[in-house]
């Protein structure tokens, strides 16, 4: 693998970075609701699927997902499951909106669940799976199946962390304008909207 062909390939992930998605959604509502560190858990937890769907990549059980129908629909109605569940979430959230702050003492288990949130987004998004499947090949020499897919899933993990951090950054500018309980609770149904829109779409979409 050259030098040339990581630089390509971080290239590609970074314009598929860039595009709105459910993880950048998950990230910037939690960076304008919640303090900076919960939304950095959530880009751990995103950079963590990477690994995961590098790894199993390496193992042929995307090909096996992308090629057989009832995997790939499996997968897909269980993150339409989860973007509805988000989406209820966050509208819920909204209508019996009371504060901004968590408490203390649930400190630690809010970041666990920031994280998670962040590597369910990101596991359960067939299209990544499909990404994988497509654009590994091209880049991953037999001989090094495993230690190549690995190295892409953190090239890949690295570049979506820093556009998500950029994200954060600038999401702290305006999140002074959204401190107002009536600025977060519609902020809070805004991101329910676009979470059910997210899984209305996902649920639309089929296997090629």
């Amino acid at each position: 693998m050259t030098l040339e062909s990581l630089l390509a390939f971080a290239l590609i992930v970074f314009f598929i970075a860039i595009i709105p998605g459910p993880n950048a959604l998950l990230v910037l509502f939690t960076a304008l609701s919640n303090n900076k560190i919960k939304a950095f858990a959530n880009v751990a937890g995103v950079a963590s699927g990477f690994f995961v769907h590098a790894f199993v990549s390496a193992l042929g059980l995307s090909l096996l997902i992308a090629q057989s129908t009832f995997a790939f629909v499996v997968l897909k109605w269980l993150g339409v499951v989860y973007l509805l569940w988000l989406g209820y979430s966050h509208v819920k959230a909204g209508m019996s909106f009371s504060h901004l702050a968590t408490p203390q003492k649930q400190k630690s288990k809010s970041i666990m669940n920031n994280f998670i949130k962040g590597l369910l987004t990101n596991l359960l998004n067939p299209k990544i799976v499909l990404f994988y499947l497509s654009i590994f090949p091209q880049f991953v020499s037999q001989d090094a199946v495993l230690q190549e897919s690995l190295l892409l899933g953190a090239i890949q993990a690295l570049v979506v962390a820093l556009w998500f951090f950029v994200i954060i950054v600038l999401a702290q500018h305006f999140k002074r304008f959204l401190t107002n309980a009536k600025s977060s609770r519609w902020l809070n149904y805004l991101s329910g909207s676009i979470f059910f829109a997210f899984g209305a779409k996902l649920a639309s979409s089929k296997l090629e």
